[in-house]
């Protein structure tokens, strides 16, 4: 079985950190076919790299499906927009 190692850098705190992850070839084409995560040519993106392990830990810790995991992690980062709008809105 050939695995997929992904990298991810990026910029946070003026510091570069770098992922290196190590995915099935099949199972990050499904990731990808499901728009969970954005063209692996170039790489992923930080902001995709976090959403996908949250998925795979709810996938493995609460045994939910990759769809219903995606959907999970959605509905929570609308949650957090939406907490940080009415927060936005108290302070005005």
């Amino acid at each position: 079985m050939k695995l997929i190692r992904v990298h991810c850098h990026t910029d946070i705190d003026e510091s570069i950190t770098e992922y290196r992850l190590e995915y099935h070839p099949d199972l990050m084409a499904i990731f990808e076919e499901l728009g969970i995560i954005e063209n692996l040519d170039s790489g992923i993106r930080y902001e995709d790299l976090h959403r996908l392990e949250k998925i795979l830990r709810l996938k493995k810790n609460c045994g939910v499906n990759t769809v219903g995991a995606s959907i999970i992690v959605d509905l929570l980062e609308k949650i957090e927009h939406l907490q940080d709008e009415v927060e936005r809105l108290r302070r005005k």
